[in-house]
């Protein structure tokens, strides 16, 4: 199985097709095995990177170090399989790893789409409304809003797949992917309009991680930010509802390739 060593960590991986380079980043409920329906739609013009990040589905490393490692290893993952510039597809937790990329290897980066997540982009009501969605969760975890209302019983046998993939995945130290602290003002605004590349947002019409009015104002923050909002979809839109999300991609990727 191909495994990259970097960063004293082993990042299992997969490459499917040629062409431009495409990078997609899952999130805290997935692993490479998310993507399978992005990788047969996009593997016919473009080469298609998928990988587990450290400490999910097949990879390996300590997990001391923090959410720190998911952009250090990106770029690191980059390095040793020489991609100097690519599509980057970000989804719920990828979004950190983006904002790594954005500092450490800000070449690298051709687009982004970033799906369920502001990648760091945000203010004040941003903040807000991560407070509103967390009273409206209750007390069941994340990983039980992140299909859609009905999703399951209209798709079992789908739901019943993303939860298998997520089944994969060893545990995770507590904490690891929580919020900052409530003094922390900070944000990746300016630092992703800086790469000078285009953007897609996309998110579920019924996300209540990152909902459709969060995403619209992270992306008031990026003016030359496009937006996608996906009908009858969660959290985790791109295995919900992959025609109408690739078609929405593809056309982004279709206008940036003339």
């Amino acid at each position: 199985m191909p495994y990259a060593k970097v960063n004293a960590a082993h990042l299992y991986y997969e490459q499917h097709g040629r062409g431009p380079d495409i990078v997609f980043l899952h999130g805290a409920g997935g692993n490479h095995l998310s993507w399978w329906q992005q990788v047969a739609e996009f593997s016919r013009s473009f080469r298609c990177t998928t990988f587990d990040a450290r400490g999910w589905g097949l990879s390996r490393g300590d997990m001391a170090v923090g959410r720190w490692s998911l952009g250090t290893d990106l770029v690191a993952l980059l390095e040793h399989l020489g991609i100097e510039r690519a599509h980057v597809v970000a989804q719920s937790m990828g979004g950190r790893a983006v904002a790594g990329l954005s500092r450490l290897a800000p070449a690298r980066v051709r687009s982004l789409v970033l799906c369920g997540t502001t990648a760091g982009a945000t203010n004040d009501r941003v903040r807000e409304l991560q407070d509103e969605l967390r009273d409206e969760r209750g007390d069941r975890g994340l990983r039980e809003h992140a299909l859609a209302p009905g999703f399951e019983s209209e798709n079992p046998g789908l739901a019943l797949l993303y939860r298998q993939i997520n089944a994969l995945n060893p545990p995770r130290p507590r904490g690891m992917l929580g919020r900052p602290p409530a003094t922390y003002r900070g944000s990746t605004h300016e630092l992703i309009a800086s790469l000078g590349v285009p953007v897609l947002y996309i998110v579920g019409e019924h996300d209540l991680i990152t909902s459709p009015e969060m995403i619209r104002e992270a992306q008031g923050l990026l003016p030359a930010a496009a937006f996608h909002e996906v009908k009858d979809a969660g959290h985790s839109c791109y295995f919900e509802r992959a025609a109408e999300w690739n078609r929405a991609v593809g056309d982004f990727l279709a206008r940036i390739n003339g």
